[in-house]
């Protein structure tokens, strides 16, 4: 414990004061002879007080015992014996202190130094941490009811023994006392500020703190505690967050008491409290003047902190990065060098250079940046691709820092991985989990949809059901609102709730949705009615679907069903135009190529090639499977050809060949290859693409146009004038198949090969398998008229 705050004395020192001691040192021994010839009490005693006054105690200490020795019982001797106390205090023999103190006490207890004294000892007291003596002497002292300054310095010690001894209830009671009986002292300024810090301790009103800070201001004595009251006052504001407040008291103190160190003091704080208040100009000049006024790296890292502050806010990017790169650089032992590394990691963060973010991390970051610096560090591990390291700092986010404002989004990242992975369970359990540890967190609603959706996804249609219930509950927009009730009515049909799922979609069309969401609902009302095999009011609820400007997939979805239910009731043609308007749509074109084929057959038997053609060229163009490719480019090759367009037919036979697919309309695109070639003379062309077809028609339902392609091998043969080779091609067709169109064709085609190669046997017996075999055939009637 310090000596008497208000009690100023003299202390000794230095060379001068050296020199002086060994002056009063001889005038000691000069006035002792002095003494011997009649020195008078009064001028023993100023004697000693001038020796005293210069600091020089021991000296001083052994004048007052003289004058104790020669002249106990005089009126100065009270006045000596706390002298001679203050002397053993100031060369720290507490001992020798407390006796002479005690004597006063005892031997003089109604005088003005006795009173001195008992605050004497009960500063020594609290010092020793005696808190218990320190109160009993105090209180002591006010029940002699002292005057006004030694009243108020009692009940200020009185105060700090109490709030040492940890009675805040008492200390405040005790500064109160000197506020209220003695505001006119000096003591009054600290005790308002020791009811303020206790005030602050307690949460008290703002009022009564304003109160407390305008008393010490009011009551200060000097310069420096008016300064210091002004300077706890703004200070208070500040971290209030009052911060018109505090510019307004730290400009004031900074204005009134310039040369006083709390002044300078101030202009940290105040220079934030602009920044707050968005003064940024007065923010960077105040800050200027720090770092040109820095005494240490501590003030000089503060001020420029700030200035990058203010700069950054005025777009000045580039020159603030250089003053936090700068405080993190030069003044790596200061509070403010891992701000600046935070604040450096936020500017690459924010601009996207995720590895240099990374690399600028502070390596211990402020307590209050912590959680955000690890937030940042998983967010650019993930943003980097590197997800394992990402998951894991999501995780010590949630496991350090639980209730930090990044905890609920580093749930939601890890949602999001876990369902990008496939893993719904868990993604699902993540997002509900942001639900019911963080219920005040903005995004709960959108966790509560993602853990459904995860849910459905994962086929826990029981769990997702629970999931739209909580969100429905909770008050969101009437758009979510209604896309949730959508939700539920799928998660009702998933589990088989028709019924339920069905009045729900009622329910949901009657408060008039969104155009979007009511589409949906129009496409899955009817969706369960044709379930329900009442395909006419399906009809209805498709076409109410797709006239509520439904989404493309929507759309798509409900010309189907559309189709369907049409097709169900006999309405061919109208089916047909709800198809042909996926035609333009790849993704449904692709997902439904056997109603694109029924589309093309269908167009076919109303004799519209046009729109045959147009439909064939999509399924073409956007088929999933080589198989349908090809039978679709066949379609349209037939399409071209009765629309007379022969060489982008022959294209889209070439086409329809091309795919690696081996389908009864790939074997007919190669035989009318076949047959195309054979016709302009390309023989060996003609003889691949009927082989190839022999080939490719290899199933049941393609024996004719195998036998075809064999015939036409014979035809090709016949043309090149190897009428053996032709002749042997027939014959096969005739020995292989009874097809009642082309082996009778064959058998009279190798009978007239036999004639013309003089083979008059071959001949005969093929025109009587032929007679026998196909009697009533036009070829049979042929040979019959040419016999003789």
């Amino acid at each position: 414990m310090n000596k008497h705050p208000f009690i100023e004395w003299p202390r000794a020192g230095g060379p001068r004061r050296r020199r002086w001691a060994a002056a009063c040192a001889g005038l000691v021994l000069l006035m002792a002879g002095a003494n011997a010839r009649g020195l008078t009490a009064e001028e023993q005693a100023r004697f000693a007080d001038g020796i005293y006054l210069r600091g020089y105690y021991e000296t001083a200490v052994s004048e007052y015992l003289l004058f104790l020795r020669d002249h106990l019982g005089h009126e100065r001797t009270p006045d000596v014996l706390y002298r001679t106390g203050e002397c053993y205090r100031q060369m720290n023999n507490q001992a020798g202190a407390e006796r002479f103190y005690k004597r006063v006490a005892d031997e003089y207890p109604d005088t003005l130094q006795a009173a001195r004294a008992m605050l004497r000892r009960a500063e020594a007291a609290l010092a020793d941490e005696r808190t218990d003596d320190a109160r009993a002497l105090l209180k002591a002292l006010l029940k002699t009811k002292p005057g006004g300054e030694i009243a108020a310095a009692g009940l200020h010690y009185l105060g700090l023994t109490e709030q040492k001894a940890g009675d805040s209830e008492a200390a405040a009671k005790a500064f109160g006392e000197i506020l209220k009986k003695h505001g006119d002292t000096p003591q009054a300024t600290f005790a308002a500020l020791e009811l303020a810090k206790l005030g602050e301790a307690e949460k008290a009103e703002a009022d009564k703190m304003t109160g407390w800070f305008e008393a010490a201001v009011k009551a200060a004595a000097t310069p420096g505690a008016r300064a210091e009251a002004m300077y706890r006052w703004g200070e208070w504001a500040y971290q209030r967050g009052q911060y018109q407040l505090a510019a307004d008291v730290l400009q004031s103190l900074q204005m009134e008491l310039p040369e006083e160190r709390r002044a300078s003091d101030a202009l940290l704080i105040a220079a934030w409290s602009f920044y707050y208040l968005g003064r940024t100009a007065e923010a960077l000049d105040d800050a200027e003047k720090l770092i040109a006024n820095a005494q240490d790296a501590e003030t000089a890292a503060s001020g420029r902190y700030l200035r990058a502050n203010c700069l950054r806010r005025m777009n000045r990017d580039g020159e603030a990065l250089q003053d936090y790169e700068y405080v993190a650089g030069n003044h790596p032992g200061t509070t403010f060098a891992g701000r600046a590394a935070y604040e450096i990691m936020v500017t690459h963060f924010k601009r996207g250079d995720y590895a240099k973010a990374l690399s600028a991390m502070p390596g211990q970051p402020d307590k209050s940046q912590a959680a955000d610096v690890l937030w940042m560090r998983a967010e650019s591990e993930r943003e980097l691709g590197r997800l394992e390291l990402a998951r894991a700092r999501y995780e010590t986010l949630l496991t350090d820092f639980s209730k930090s404002a990044q905890a609920p989004a580093a749930l939601m990242r890890l949602g999001a991985m876990a369902r990008a992975a496939g893993q719904h369970a868990e993604a699902a359990d993540r997002f509900r989990r942001v639900a019911d540890d963080y219920p005040r967190y903005e995004g709960v609603a959108d966790a509560l949809k993602e853990a459904a959706l995860a849910r459905q996804s994962g086929g826990d249609a029981a769990q997702a059901l629970e999931d739209w219930n909580a969100l429905l509950v909770k008050k969101i927009p009437a758009e979510a609102a209604a896309e949730a009730r959508l939700h539920k009515a799928l998660v009702l049909i998933d589990l088989n709730r028709g019924a339920e799922a069905a009045a729900f979609l009622d329910e949901l069309l009657a408060a008039k949705p969104p155009a979007g969401l009511a589409a949906q609902a129009h496409y899955w009302r009817g969706t369960l009615l044709a379930g329900a095999e009442k395909w006419s009011e399906a009809e209805k609820a498709f076409r109410a679907c797709l006239e509520s400007g439904p989404d493309a997939s929507t759309a798509s979805l409900a010309r189907l069903s559309l189709t369907q239910a049409l097709q169900r009731q006999g309405r061919m043609d109208e089916a047909a135009d709800q198809v042909e308007a996926l035609a333009g749509d790849a993704r449904q074109v692709a997902d439904n190529p056997a109603l694109m084929e029924w589309l093309i057959r269908h167009r076919f038997d109303q004799e519209d090639t046009p729109r045959a053609l147009k439909a064939a060229e999509a399924l073409a163009a956007h088929a999933a499977e080589p198989s349908w490719r090809q039978m679709a480019w066949y379609r349209a090759g037939i399409c071209r050809t009765e629309l007379g367009h022969e060489q982008q037919a022959i294209a889209a036979f070439e086409k329809a060949v091309a795919q690696d697919a081996r389908t009864r309309e790939g074997a007919e695109a190669r035989l009318l290859l076949a047959m195309l070639e054979l016709k302009t003379g390309s023989l060996a062309r003609a003889e691949e693409y009927f082989a190839a077809a022999a080939e490719s028609a290899m199933d049941d339902d393609a024996l004719n146009l195998r036998v075809r392609a064999y015939f036409g091998l014979g035809e090709t043969a016949e043309a090149a004038g190897d009428r053996d080779k032709a002749a042997r091609h027939f014959m096969s067709v005739a020995v292989l198949y009874d097809d009642p169109e082309w082996t009778p064709r064959a058998l009279f085609r190798a009978g007239q090969l036999y004639e013309k190669s003089g083979n008059a046997a071959a001949q005969k017996s093929a025109w009587d398998e032929l007679l026998e075999r196909y009697p009533e055939s036009s070829f049979a009637r042929q040979v019959e008229a040419m016999s003789p």
